[in-house]
């Protein structure tokens, strides 16, 4: 995981993100994810992964207090929550 500097969204590769993904949900650990929005606008969110299949994470998130579905290709990277 890349530790990103305040105000900024995570960002790592594609490849990275995804077995960091597949570890927070062995581990049940949360992470912190940088996501792009439908209208393309960059968030940051804390979640807590359950599961991914179909191209989809299924993760509860922190930040909205609600269980949702993430496009993977949608997130731009992941950290550690500290």
């Amino acid at each position: 995981p890349v530790d990103a500097p305040a105000g900024q969204v995570p960002r790592s590769p594609a490849t990275a993100t995804i077995n960091a993904l597949r570890e927070a949900i062995r581990q049940g650990s949360q992470v912190w994810i940088g996501y792009l929005d439908s209208q393309g606008n960059a968030t940051s969110r804390i979640l807590e992964p359950a599961r991914m299949e179909g191209g989809y994470l299924t993760a509860y998130d922190e930040t909205r207090a609600a269980v949702h579905r993430f496009a993977l290709h949608r997130i731009t990277g992941i950290s550690d929550v500290e």
